[in-house]
């Protein structure tokens, strides 16, 4: 043992007095100038509770308790259903992604946010507010352009999909087509549509009417309004909540006289009774399964076939329910697609 310490100490003696100590360095840039990584970040990453008010709202959105990021693992559904579909179809401008995401991330703030790109404040803009093009007709562009087009994020996924198969004469009323699938129609969350007054297929007597909402608000001027804690506005996302009901206060800016609920003039009651009468003419013509909310189909062996009109109708039906706005997003256009369809149906006798 003797021996081997005095080995070592020899060893350390000789590295010691051969080391030479190199040329010193630049001088470290000051923390609080913000010319490096610490100061950047703490410009988001600071004693704040920004980060965390906006997490803890978030976690209580439809976006983060959603379980649809399953859905990553199909091509068409991944780029709206997954934060990693959607980054990649911003990037590509297809409407599919190259491939299935198995582990797919839900809609985050990573998908609608620039973070960690420059490590500052600028972190905090959007991913895209450029105007999108339809999937229900690649020819149409939407351009929600009020508030710097922050609604064209969000309109991007809250669109309807294509008709398939499609309509090719739909005020057609002699034209049949055979239906196989009872999801035939919008799909969910036709809400950007809506407020576009685009998308519906109109058959009434005239060109449908429209509401000035997207030249006057966006998508974030009423649902990231002020917050009560998680339950509605800011990154909840949420605009009504059983505890606290309609959050009416979004709405005082440009309508001061709205009482306690979002039925202005009593607006939504006008649309959800010609929405409930149109629902019932469309089960009584044994096209509605009012349980699922679906088109009723046959069998491979006995199909049904609908009228192009009477799939138009169903489809604008559609664009309303899954709008969920019950005409708060655009008064006119959907009242102008309940009454067409009533109007083609109550003509047959229903």
């Amino acid at each position: 043992m003797l021996a081997a310490g005095l080995m070592i100490s020899a060893v350390s003696f000789v590295m010691t007095s051969c080391t030479k100590e190199g040329p010193q360095g630049e001088p470290g840039k000051d923390g609080t100038n913000g010319t490096n990584a610490a100061a950047t970040c703490m410009q988001c990453h600071n004693f704040s509770d920004t980060i965390v008010t906006k997490i803890f709202q978030y976690n209580a959105s439809q976006h983060a308790t959603g379980s649809t990021a399953m859905e990553g693992t199909r091509v068409d559904c991944a780029p709206c259903h997954t934060s990693q579909g959607f980054t990649e179809c911003l990037a590509t401008g297809a409407f599919k992604t190259a491939a299935p995401y198995n582990d797919a991330a839900p809609i985050n703030c990573r998908t609608c946010h620039n973070i960690h790109k420059t490590y500052t404040n600028a972190d905090w803009a959007l991913a895209t507010t450029a105007p999108f093009r339809a999937r229900y007709d690649s020819t149409v562009t939407i351009d929600l352009a009020f508030d710097g087009g922050v609604s064209n994020l969000c309109g991007r996924c809250h669109q309807a999909r294509i008709a398939s198969p499609a309509l090719t004469n739909p005020t057609s009323s002699v034209d049949s087509i055979k239906m196989t699938s009872n999801r035939w129609g919008p799909h969910h969350g036709t809400q950007a549509l809506v407020m576009a007054a685009k998308g519906a297929f109109e058959i009434g007597s005239g060109a449908f009417g429209t509401s000035p909402h997207k030249d006057q608000t966006s998508c974030s001027t009423c649902h990231q309004g002020a917050a009560q804690g998680n339950l509605v506005g800011g990154h909840t996302l949420w605009m009504t909540n059983t505890g606290t009901g309609d959050n009416v206060v979004v709405c005082k800016t440009c309508h001061s006289s709205i009482g306690t609920t979002f039925d202005l003039n009593g607006a939504q009651t006008t649309i959800e009774g010609k929405f409930n009468e149109l629902k019932v003419k469309m089960a009584v013509a044994n096209m509605l399964d009012t349980t699922t909310m679906l088109l009723k189909v046959g069998t491979t062996a006995n199909p049904k076939y609908y009228k192009q009109k009477a799939l138009a109708a169903f489809w604008n039906f559609q664009m309303v329910y899954s709008d969920g706005s019950m005409g708060v997003h655009n008064y006119q256009y959907t009242y102008d697609m309940l009454q067409s369809g009533l109007d083609y149906f109550t003509a047959l006798g229903y």
